[in-house]
């Protein structure tokens, strides 16, 4: 993740003003906001909650002329910065994860295993649920973007409904995958 730099203690003191001109109730009032960043982080799975929060706090506090220009409202300007530093949070997680551990090249009767019981557990759905899974997912990036908004039309959804229903489907999808896999 990209980090912030330090903000200058000038920058710091324009930011406690912000929050209170009470210089009394600002420090109290950063506590406050970096403490309901902190459960935001931890409610979203992020393990170093504390840590995101004071980024948020740094990069609000490293622009504190344009965010005081921009926003009034000190706790919705952090939370606007919540997005971003989670995205980054967890990208990073992925490629750490991913170079710790490449995946083990699997023999072909182990693919040919999943794919039977991919088709068996496809079978076991609806047809319509059947049908929602498979146009959901086929494609490449740029073509499934469309195809979604196609779909949820047709479906008369949201795009986020449809996102929801794909994924409870994939859901139930990966338990019967596990289970078949199990047996065999």
């Amino acid at each position: 993740m990209k980090r912030e730099r330090q903000p200058t203690e000038e920058e710091f003191k324009k930011l406690l003003s912000w929050l209170n001109p009470d210089p009394n109730h600002a420090s109290d009032d950063f506590t406050r906001i970096h403490s309901r960043l902190t459960r935001i982080f931890t409610s979203r799975g992020c393990i170093d909650a504390e840590t995101l929060a004071e980024e948020v706090l740094n990069r609000v506090t490293v622009r504190i002329d344009m965010v005081v220009q921009n926003y009034s409202d000190p706790l919705r300007c952090c939370i606007g910065f919540v997005d971003n530093v989670c995205h980054e949070y967890f990208r990073d997680q992925q490629q750490q994860a991913a170079a710790k551990d490449p995946p083990s090249p699997r023999s072909s009767e182990e693919l040919e295993r999943e794919d039977g019981c991919l088709r068996e557990c496809l079978e076991e759905l609806r047809p319509g649920d059947r049908d929602l899974v498979v146009r959901y997912f086929q494609g490449d990036k740029s073509a499934r973007i469309a195809a979604r908004k196609k779909l949820a039309a047709e479906l008369h959804l949201t795009v986020n409904a449809l996102r929801i229903q794909a994924c409870r489907l994939r859901q139930k999808l990966r338990q019967c995958l596990q289970m078949c896999l199990e047996r065999a």
